[in-house]
């Protein structure tokens, strides 16, 4: 893999990335009962397993 490659690999990345996180954004602004509807994971009550707080941070969230 020449350097080129590996440059325009990591910046697609990137990208990916920053739209990802762009869309959990602007979703996890929806109301909640828009978020339910839709099946948004983060639309849980704080008591059911898997919920994450938006603040915590992903270290908080995997433990």
């Amino acid at each position: 893999m020449s350097i080129r490659t590996a440059i325009r690999n990591y910046l697609h990345s990137r990208v990916a990335q920053w739209e990802r996180r762009r869309t959990e954004r602007y979703i996890s602004s929806l109301p909640l009962e828009i978020q339910k509807d839709i099946g948004w994971r983060r639309a849980q009550s704080p008591d059911q397993p898997g919920y994450a707080r938006p603040h915590d941070s992903l270290f908080e969230r995997r433990w």
